[in-house]
Parts: structure tokens; C-alpha cells; sequence
């Protein structure tokens, strides 16, 4: 009698990897991590000040709500990139754009 061949099966974090890989997002799934964990990475006062939209090309997008806070983060701008580069192990985000929040009228 043949025996059957016996298959392993793998947890979603062996296999996620793979599948990323082949379908040519792994860059993507790596540098959305600064987006998803910005709050983490800047901490608590940055936090409140800031929203973290989104990653085009190598720029992540940072939406502030005041002009003061602007310019202070273009000062700390190359130590927030050397965070999140380090956060997520890879030098595929090479900038910072900050850009004013756009408010609306609750009125």
C-alpha cells in the first residue's frame, strides 16, 4: 500500500512572506509599517499634532495641524527618517513631505 505523502502546514507568517514576494508587494507591505506605526515611532506629542496618510514613491505623507508644528518637524525630519528606517529594517523611504491639514467647518 502507498503511503501518502504527509504535508506540514505552515502558520500565515511562514507563507505571508512568499506570497508577497511573488506578487511584487513586499516593498509596499514594508514601508506601509512607517504609516501604520506612526504614532509609535514619533511618539505621543508628535502624535497629536499629526496624521500619517500614506507612502508615494519613497515619501511618506504627514498631514500637520499648524504651521508652528511644520516647521519644527522640518527640523527633526532626517532623525524621524533615521526611526523609521530603522523601525522597518530597509532605507526604502528616503523622504518626509509635511503638508497642513486641511480643516472643516463644524458649524
Amino acid at each position: 500500500m502507498r503511503r501518502k505523502k504527509q504535508r506540514r502546514f505552515q502558520t500565515v507568517n511562514e507563507t505571508l512572506p512568499r506570497v508577497l514576494r511573488r506578487l511584487g508587494m513586499e516593498d509596499k507591505v514594508v514601508v506601509y509599517r512607517a504609516v501604520s506605526d506612526w504614532k509609535l515611532l514619533v511618539g505621543e506629542s508628535i502624535a497629536r499634532h499629526t496624521v500619517a496618510i500614506g507612502v508615494e514613491g519613497q515619501t511618506i505623507l504627514v498631514a500637520v495641524d499648524s504651521p508652528a508644528w511644520m516647521t519644527q518637524l522640518t527640523f527633526l525630519k532626517d532623525q524621524l527618517l533615521e526611526k523609521i528606517c530603522s523601525h522597518i529594517g530597509s532605507r526604502r523611504l528616503t523622504d518626509i513631505r509635511f503638508f497642513l491639514k486641511r480643516h472643516t467647518d463644524t458649524a
